[in-house]
C-alpha cells in the first residue's frame, strides 16, 4: 500500500488494483482532475482492509478480480464496516450478472476498465460529490 500524507481536509480515494500499471495510471489520472483529493493505492484485498481501516477513504474504486479476494465480496465487507462509504467496482469482465451482484453488494456503480479512459473521471466525481478540474490545455 502506498500514500500521500493523510490529510483531514481532503477527500480520501483508494485505488484497489492488483495491476501496478493500471493502479498507477488511474492514480495519475485522478490526481490531475481532483488536486484536492488524497489518493492512496493498495493492490489486494488485505491491503484495502487495513487502508480503509486506517484512513476512513469517502470512496474505493475495487477491482473485480483481486490475488487474494473477489472485489464484490469485499465490496459487500467494506459496506458493513463502514455504511458510507462509497465503492466503484472496475472489472475487464463484462455482463449483467456482474453488474447486478455488484450493485446488490452495495457498489455505486461497475465500470468496465475498457472504459475508464471516458468514464472514470464522471464517475469518481459523482461519487464525491466534487467537480472535477477543468481542463487548462496543457500536458
Amino acid at each position: 500500500m502506498t500514500d500521500k500524507t493523510d490529510s483531514r481536509d481532503q477527500k480520501t480515494v483508494l485505488i484497489v488494483e492488483d495491476q501496478a500499471l493500471l493502479r498507477r495510471t488511474m492514480r495519475e489520472l485522478l490526481q490531475d482532475a481532483f488536486p484536492d483529493c488524497n489518493f492512496l493505492e493498495a493492490a489486494d484485498g488485505a491491503s484495502a482492509l487495513q487502508a480503509c481501516n486506517a484512513y476512513r477513504p469517502i470512496l474505493v474504486l475495487m477491482d473485480k478480480c483481486l490475488p487474494d479476494a473477489d472485489g464484490i465480496e469485499l465490496t459487500a465487507r467494506l459496506k458493513i464496516l463502514y455504511p458510507g462509504i462509497q465503492v466503484i467496482v472496475i472489472s475487464y469482465r463484462s455482463g449483467k450478472v456482474y453488474v447486478q451482484r455488484a450493485i446488490a453488494a452495495g457498489a455505486r456503480a461497475y465500470l468496465l476498465k475498457d472504459n475508464l479512459a471516458t468514464e472514470l473521471i464522471p464517475a469518481v466525481a459523482a461519487a464525491i460529490g466534487m467537480p472535477q478540474a477543468t481542463d487548462t490545455g496543457t500536458s
